[in-house]
């Protein structure tokens, strides 16, 4: 009886001991070769090239800790209405800037305090408010994200001092730490922000980064979100690229260094986190295909590596113009009907006539016959949508007519509404009667319309 209690009590205790494990990251440093399978190492958890991805700033920092807020989440949230019923749902990433400490580049390499500013005013603190935004982002189309940084360091950071006493912060021979670029305080202000960069190596020996990112994890729902953004994620700094270590104090390789990246990566996607970035190619050892799923400021790395593995954004100008006019948001349907669109057609295949499909340069195909880009009016299938299209003019124009594509041979009527913000601001449907297998548009100046079959 004795004996058999005891074998019980070992199987409980290594039960405990498996349950309370946390998942180990991938240990291998190695480079994927995407050549072999032109596949992902582990499949991408979002279709980056059929989704709008773009970032919203909520804060910058100011001089003395202080915090210029641009957006709450509560405002933020109405960003992200707005742009999905100006972009007809289209599934979208949505990566926040400036959500922790004092607002953009801000006390790096901490993130484990939400900035105050940004909070709702009926929630009791920021980490609320922010939780609140990534879960309700969902009911628009939309997944919130965090934009952060595992490069950067400020003397200001609550683990400087950790930093800076285990070598993490690059340093010289000399044993004094290297002084980086200089990053605004705000968008307006001259260069007074001194940064200093980590040696991924050295942080990922110490167990350090994988401490921030299971703080960051638990600390909110990125998990949920299967997708994060790590700003400058270079190899090579920027301001001294001619180096072959970016700590000499150390003597890591570069190729070191990007064993380390990519172990981050893996370590990210073991927990259900995709990784996207800046850049493929510039201040990088290795461009990550097959790791890293999008980037922003896309440089292609081959012309045979398909976006599906390997892609960029086609709106990286919306963060800039939310900040300007987050109300109105002037100019988001021209550039999402003329940018974003054929973006997007560019990487699904889209049924022509006679049953081929369609993969490249919508600006150079026709889908039924007819051309779906001509100078700049345009008439795109919206995927993402049961038999709708999506139409807009630049200039405006009287009668002009489309034919339908492939799959819309029993439509006989098709309603009209116009991309706008609100709905009680929208115009009464037009119902059109199809002909011929053609409907006849007249669109204004700069005006976006969702066509959508009433019956098929």
């Amino acid at each position: 009886m004795r004996l058999i209690l005891l074998q019980n009590l070992g199987c409980f205790l290594a039960l405990v001991i498996a349950a309370s494990t946390t998942v180990r990251a991938d240990e291998s440093g190695a480079y994927y070769d995407w050549t072999i399978t032109r596949l992902p190492e582990r499949p991408y958890l979002h279709h980056y090239d059929q989704t709008l991805v773009y970032k919203i700033s909520m804060a910058a920092k100011l001089p003395g800790d202080q915090t210029e807020v641009l957006l709450r989440c509560d405002q933020t949230l109405d960003v992200i209405r707005r742009v999905d019923r100006l972009t007809a749902g289209v599934p979208k990433i949505v990566y926040v800037v400036g959500w922790q400490y004092s607002g953009h580049d801000s006390k790096y390499p901490a993130w484990a305090e939400v900035n105050a500013g940004i909070k709702r005013p009926q929630d009791t603190n920021a980490l609320d408010s922010l939780k609140w935004l990534m879960s309700e982002s969902k009911k628009y189309h939309t997944t919130v994200s965090l934009h952060i940084n595992m490069m950067d360091a400020y003397e200001n950071s609550p683990l400087w001092n950790e930093y800076l006493t285990n070598s993490v912060i690059a340093k010289g021979t000399n044993g004094v730490a290297i002084k980086a670029a200089r990053w605004p305080q705000k968008s307006t202000d001259d260069f007074t922000s001194q940064s200093y960069n980590i040696s991924y190596a050295r942080e990922w020996e110490l167990g350090l980064a994988q401490r921030r990112i299971d703080g960051l994890l638990a600390m909110l729902p990125v998990q949920q979100a299967g997708t994060i953004h790590i700003d400058a994620f270079h190899t090579i700094p920027p301001t001294r690229r001619n180096s072959d270590t970016i700590s000499p104090f150390l003597g890591y390789s570069l190729d070191q260094e990007a064993g380390a990246q990519r172990k981050i990566i893996r370590y990210f996607r073991d927990h259900g986190v995709d990784v996207t970035s800046e850049f493929s190619g510039r201040f990088r050892r290795d461009p990550f295909i097959g790791l890293q799923p999008m980037a922003y400021h896309f440089e292609p790395v081959g012309s045979n590596v398909p976006p599906s593995l390997d892609c960029g954004t086609a709106m990286e100008n919306m963060q800039g113009m939310i900040r300007q006019n987050p109300e109105t948001l002037p100019g988001l349907v021209p550039r999402f009907c003329t940018l974003f669109l054929p973006w997007y057609i560019a990487h699904v295949p889209v049924t022509l006539k006679g049953n081929q499909t369609m993969i490249g340069d919508p600006k150079t195909a026709t889908i039924g016959g007819e051309e779906i880009v001509t100078g700049d009016d345009v008439c795109f299938p919206a995927p993402w949508r049961d038999h709708t299209l999506i139409a807009f003019s630049r200039q405006g124009y009287d009668a002009k007519s489309w034919e339908l594509p492939p799959g819309w041979e029993t439509v006989q009527k098709v309603r009209v509404t116009e991309l706008t913000m609100e709905t009680n601001n929208l115009p009464a449907p037009g119902e059109f009667t199809v002909t011929n297998h053609v409907i006849t548009l007249s669109l204004k100046p700069m005006q976006g319309v969702l066509v959508t079959a009433e019956s098929h």
